[in-house]
């Protein structure tokens, strides 16, 4: 049983996703006559389920290349108008902004990731506790005549609710061998692919 559950389990997300997604804008749904009538406009209103499909395949496609052309041409353009434009709307302007840095860091480019260097925060003195982080900035803080750096501590299993703590300089440690993609992995898996992640010493 506990050999086949993961697989079970994997099957039963698999289909209430699949019944979840059919159920918002599956045939019937008014989401999906108005797929069915894109496809019925190509083939005809005799086959609804090949209609149905067939605007799908539209409307991801569609989806798809505007996904390229703006992650290729206009994405930091489109960011900063979609950003000046809610600005000005009181009730977005003091939620939107925090939240759209966020999203963009974790579900960005790579290029935004590889920014955020990993480290090793030790509270708690030297023999304290070791918490894997990000480096939120390069600047030393002067914090009540104390230099502290500024770092992203990440939670499990969602690391974009994690929060911002200043602490000693010298107790950051830099982690070269890791990305924050790896990081991530960490944290998403409740530290399961540790040994995968985390630079580990031989045991003697």
């Amino acid at each position: 049983m506990f050999i086949l559950l993961p697989f079970m389990l994997t099957v039963l997300i698999i289909a209430w996703v699949i019944g979840t997604v059919g159920a918002i804008i599956g045939p019937g749904t008014w989401i999906g006559d108005l797929l069915t009538s894109g496809g019925a406009a190509i083939i005809g209103q005799k086959r609804g389920l090949i209609a149905f499909l067939i605007g799908v395949c539209i409307v991801l496609t569609s989806l798809w290349l505007l996904g390229f052309v703006v992650r290729v041409k206009a994405r930091r353009a489109l960011d900063r108008t979609l950003d000046d434009v809610l600005a000005t709307v009181p009730l977005f302007r003091s939620i939107y902004r925090p939240v759209s840095q966020v999203v963009r860091l974790f579900v960005g480019s790579k290029a935004d990731l590889a920014g955020l260097p990993v480290v090793m925060c030790r509270l708690g003195g030297d023999q304290g506790a070791d918490v894997p982080a990000l480096l939120a900035a390069d600047d030393v803080f002067d914090v009540g005549g104390d230099r502290r750096l500024l770092v992203y501590l990440p939670t499990s299993p969602l690391p974009a609710w994690g929060g911002l703590v200043l602490v000693p300089e010298t107790a950051v440690i830099p982690v070269p061998s890791m990305d924050a993609d790896a990081l991530i992995k960490l944290y998403f898996s409740f530290g399961v692919l540790g040994r995968e992640v985390i630079p580990t010493v031989a045991r003697s």
